[in-house]
């Protein structure tokens, strides 16, 4: 299946510069990150990100969990989401 054109543009974006003041006059932001350079063994992140890990792995480094959720209350979880009523991450349990 090919990409939508939204994903299409979104990973086209991805592959540039996007110039600071481009985002300021559109009151745009820049959210997310490409992982696969950093995952690279001379990847520039690759020290800091397999120091994340390791701390991860060890239990030193853990999510915030804002509201646990369960599965049906799915809807709910999104509506708090987009309404910005939330903090943390949202985790939904079985």
């Amino acid at each position: 299946m090919p990409p939508s054109p939204a994903r299409k543009h979104q990973y086209e974006a991805a592959k540039r510069a996007i110039p600071p003041a481009r985002l300021a006059v559109a009151s745009t932001s820049v959210a997310g990150f490409w992982l696969t350079p950093l995952i690279t063994s001379d990847g520039a992140g690759g020290k800091a990100l397999a120091e994340l890990l390791d701390l991860t792995a060890r239990g030193r480094l853990r999510p915030l969990v804002g509201s646990e959720y369960d599965l049906g209350r799915a809807p709910d979880a999104l509506a708090d989401l987009l309404g910005r009523r939330t903090k943390g991450k949202l985790v939904l349990l079985p």
